[in-house]
């Protein structure tokens, strides 16, 4: 009696053996192993997909395509593996409501940008110092209230920024001489005036700044006017008199400024810090450069110290 083999599993690309545990292995069919359920399988694997795997699962998934497995269906395990693929849709789907309404109005912030006026810390900024200034000026002369605010909100200008920037202002009257030509002539005169009415104009805006009684310390006052006659020192001298008419009524402004200086500084402690301080011997010395021009000065002085030196001499 020949022995009849069971029927074979359907044709779904993994041919499956149904036989019994009685069937010879003689005359058993040759079969070969599915990869879902192969021992060296593992779920973390990743596997490729496509429209013939779905295929096959819905065949293996079928428990009427294959009455020979029995219990060993194979539905479960494509059933698994494609809920662990749809799983890993909502990560790419559904985001959340507020991610994707920040995402919207990231867009439509770029998107809406126009053109807008350049903020004023901007602009300002922009600027150079003369342009500054004449802007604030022009503020100031609209609306006379804003002078005593900005001036209380200004830094004070120091004994040494002072003569800094009239010094640059002397520079500028170098600069504008003839390459050619007499330096002491007319020409060069009509050249350089307009720099040196310049200069003497900031000289005679400094100068009351630094003298009594808006300036407490005789010292700083001292020294400014020591700073700017060195500055007026340095001044062109002219051929012609007349165009020395300039420098010589700066060296009046600063005689005058000088004997102020001189009588406060003899009210505090007497004078000593002009006997001390050498400023006798600087004062004449101011006055010898300016051709004598300084001596009402140097008369305050040698008055002034004169009395206090008859003083100072019960205890020197």
């Amino acid at each position: 009696m020949s022995a009849v083999l069971p029927p074979t599993g359907p044709l779904l690309g993994f041919p499956f053996s149904g036989q019994s545990k009685e069937a010879s292995p003689s005359n058993a069919v040759p079969t070969v192993q599915s990869p879902i359920l192969s021992p060296t399988f593992r779920y973390g694997q990743k596997r490729k997909l496509s429209h013939d795997d779905d295929s096959d699962d819905e065949m293996v998934g079928s428990p009427e395509s294959s009455p020979a497995f029995g219990t060993r269906s194979l539905a479960p395990l494509p059933q698994q593996q494609h809920q662990h693929h749809s799983a890993i849709q909502p990560v790419f789907v559904n985001l959340p409501h507020h991610a994707a309404h920040h995402h919207s109005a990231s867009k439509r912030a770029r998107t809406d940008i126009i053109g807008r006026p350049l903020p004023l810390s901007r602009q300002l900024e922009s600027l150079g110092a003369q342009a500054l200034k004449a802007i604030i000026c022009s503020l100031a002369d609209k609306h006379a209230y804003l002078v005593d605010e900005v001036s209380s909100m200004a830094p004070t200008p120091t004994v040494s920024s002072s003569l800094e920037l009239l010094a640059r202002h002397l520079d500028r009257i170098s600069s504008a001489f003839p390459y050619k030509g007499d330096p002491a002539g007319d020409y060069a005169y009509i050249r350089v005036r307009p720099h040196i009415t310049e200069f003497l104009d900031a000289v005679s805006d400094y100068t009351p700044h630094f003298l009594p009684p808006r300036e407490q310390q005789v010292g700083n006052c001292l020294q400014f006017l020591d700073g700017v006659t060195s500055l007026v020192h340095r001044l062109p001298e002219w051929r012609a008199d007349a165009n020395n008419a300039l420098k010589h009524a700066a060296y009046d402004e600063l005689s005058r400024a000088w004997s102020l200086a001189v009588r406060e500084a003899l009210k505090r402690a007497n004078g000593i810090v002009l006997e001390y301080g050498g400023w006798r011997e600087k004062i004449a010395k101011h006055n010898e450069s300016a051709a004598g021009r300084l001596q009402s000065a140097v008369d305050a002085v040698d008055q002034g110290l004169g009395n206090a030196g008859r003083r100072f001499g019960r205890f020197f």
